[in-house]
């Protein structure tokens, strides 16, 4: 008998901090040029002071997992031939003539260390925007699992998109999309199996979060760490033309821990395997010295499963099992 629940998500802000209002967009001609790990961007007429959209994760507070300053580069870790700890395992290399954030003026990122700084990062503010809240329904059937979404966040949670009304962030990354619902379905194996070996992960929805909004995997379309080189809300996601996405785990998704201390599901992949959230058990971080090459480990009572880590490649390296 299928079983049918419709999930509606309420949890707490990614950084309450950086939410609270819209900040306005000024450009001062003072301040510091532009540099490693800086909080100014280089531009015509000036310096845009970049601080009024910094926010500090909560995952970056304490001694666990890695530094929130130093995070590992993934511009140098996609392999399209055998997948490993740590990369992603792309079906296909980057374009480097594709359109993204303009190299020059980010100012977060180290190159000759391959690092870059979380902290010093800008993200979209909230604001007016509201598109309405998305809507995410599971059920059951025989051996499948189906997930149908509208592709906004069920908890309301977006920033305020265009990013065009802000000169300073678009000046790095003109991104000209703004989110719309649009309706996706998955239907996915209600208990994979592990196939005989991993799969390459494709561009696009690689899988669905619980929260509504479908996941693309850890690169933009030119084979770059998009985390660290892509602008992207407060909440955690940004549109690609309309199609809203997050690249890693928003913080607040990962809310509902277990009893042993274990992140919950927080969404599913397209090869049926879970999704958990940041921490293992004894609600301890995990990094991808814990996980194997697709950024999953098995243990009971849950099997096998993908967590997520603040380190690239965030979500999953490769698919274990067979995707849908």
């Amino acid at each position: 008998m299928p079983l049918v629940r419709r999930v509606s998500l309420v949890v707490a802000l990614l950084v309450g901090s950086a939410c609270a209002s819209t900040p306005t967009d000024p450009e001062s001609s003072g301040g510091t040029s532009g540099g490693t790990g800086g909080g100014t961007t280089g531009g015509a007429g000036g310096t845009a002071d970049l601080s009024q959209y910094f926010i500090t994760p909560e995952l970056c507070k304490d001694t666990q997992g890695p530094d929130c300053t130093r995070l590992r580069l993934g511009n140098s870790h996609l392999t399209t031939t055998t997948p490993a700890v740590g990369k992603l395992y792309s079906c296909s290399a980057g374009n480097p003539s594709a359109p993204g954030s303009i190299t020059s003026r980010i100012t977060w990122i180290d190159n000759a260390a391959a690092t870059w700084n979380l902290l010093r990062k800008p993200f979209l503010p909230a604001g007016g925007f509201a598109p309405g809240n998305g809507t995410a329904t599971l059920s059951t059937s025989g051996d499948t699992r189906t997930i149908v979404v509208t592709n906004l966040p069920v908890d309301g949670k977006i920033g305020n998109w265009p990013m065009t009304q802000y000169a300073a962030l678009t000046a790095i990354d003109p991104n000209p999309g703004t989110p719309a619902a649009r309706n996706y379905s998955f239907a996915i194996p209600l208990n994979p199996t592990v196939a005989a070996a991993p799969g390459c992960v494709s561009l696009g929805a690689i899988g669905v979060t619980l929260n509504g909004v479908i996941l693309y995997n850890a690169v933009d379309a030119r084979g770059e760490d998009a985390v660290a080189n892509e602008i992207v809300d407060v909440y955690g996601g940004h549109p690609a033309m309309s199609d809203y996405h997050y690249h890693f785990l928003p913080e607040r998704l990962d809310a509902a821990p277990l009893a042993d201390g274990h992140s919950g599901v927080v969404g599913y992949l397209r090869d049926g395997f879970a999704l958990y959230g940041y921490k293992g058990t004894g609600n301890v971080e995990l990094t991808n010295a814990d996980l194997d090459e697709c950024h999953g480990h098995s243990h009971a009572p849950m099997g096998y499963h993908y967590h997520a880590t603040m380190e690239y490649p965030y979500t999953i390296g490769c698919y274990k099992g067979t995707p849908r």
